[in-house]
Parts: structure tokens; sequence; C-alpha cells
């Protein structure tokens, strides 16, 4: 009696067609897993831009010094805090506390820009913004930016110093920031209680 061990080729066949199956089956499975991936690290990437943006304006404004600002012809400004709803959103001067300098004072005139749907961060010297110390772009691929400054939380002006201002506030109580990215529409609202 001889009998051959072996497959027939149909059991090879059947076993080829499943492994295909659950080779196509797999390969579908990583390629979602991997979409999935790109869609949530970029998701992550564009919350912790605005996350940070928003944590630098604060951390700027608390650190904001009542310093009268000179224009670029070196007249005297009589105010501590220019803003509006162009291009140069913000200025005003800060204690830098990152830079390490000893001969040099840690006041900062921080500008912040909107160009290019970009929020960027600029420094100056506090006297002379002709001499740039340092440039970021905090985030991108934002819209619509809206920015607003209030001694009340209900009368809002897009100009800082506005008609109502007197020099004994340099500072508004309230700015709010408005933009949209991603199709989310960001509100905030920074209170320098000057």
């Amino acid at each position: 009696m001889n009998i051959s061990k072996g497959f027939t080729l149909i059991e090879i066949l059947v076993a080829l067609l499943a492994a295909s199956i659950i080779s196509i089956m797999s390969f579908d499975f990583l390629s979602n897993s991997v979409f999935l991936k790109e869609r949530i690290d970029f998701s992550i990437k564009k919350d912790s831009q605005h996350i940070n943006t928003i944590n630098t304006i604060r951390l700027d404004l608390m650190q904001a010094v009542p310093f009268v600002m000179k224009d670029d012809n070196g007249r005297v400004l009589n105010t501590s805090f220019i803003g509006n709803d162009s291009k140069e959103i913000m200025t005003f001067v800060s204690l830098s506390t990152s830079d390490h300098f000893q001969s040099m004072s840690k006041l900062r005139r921080v500008i912040y820009l909107y160009e290019d749907n970009q929020i960027i961060r600029i420094t100056t010297l506090s006297n002379n913004r002709n001499v740039e110390i340092s440039r970021k772009t905090l985030i991108t691929d934002i819209n619509n930016l809206k920015i607003y400054f209030a001694e009340e939380l209900d009368i809002k002006d897009s100009y800082w110093p506005n008609l109502n201002f007197s020099e004994s506030k340099n500072f508004p109580k309230f700015i709010f920031l408005t933009y949209e990215i991603d199709d989310r529409v960001i509100n905030q609202v920074f209170s320098t209680f000057r």
C-alpha cells in the first residue's frame, strides 16, 4: 500500500487565496493607520502652535512694562502700547527674561505682525526698532485675524491708543484676538490689568 503525503493542487490554491485575502486586508488596515497617524500628527502640530502662540502673547503681556516708546526718528510717542488691526497688530516693551547679556538692557520692544496668514513675533531694542534681536513665526495658515482693544468688555476698538485714551492708561485692559484655523474660529481674550 503506497500512500503519498502532500497537498493537492486545490489545497495549495485555497491556502494561497486565503493568504492573499489576509494580506490585502492587512495592507488596507495598515495604510488607513498610517493615514490616520499623519492626520493626528498634523492636528497635534496645529494645536501646539495655537497653544504656544497664546502662551507667548500672554507671557509677553505679563512682562510688559510702561516704557514710553520712540518712533523711528527718535520722537517720543507718549504711549507704552500700540495696537491696530492692520499688519502690525501689537507693539509694546517687555522685560526679556531669556536674554543673558550682561552689557545690554533686558527691555525689548515686542512687535506682533500679521502677514501672509501668519503671526510673527519680532523683538528689537526698546528704543531702536531697527535693531532686530529675534524673529519667529508663531503660527501659520490662519485667516481673518481680528484684534480689538478695550477698557471695558462691551466697548471694543480696533486701534490703541484710541479717542478715549488718557496718558494714565497706557495699556488696554482687554485685548480680543480672533482668527480662523482649519475651519475653527479661535476667540481669545487677554487682560493686561494695568
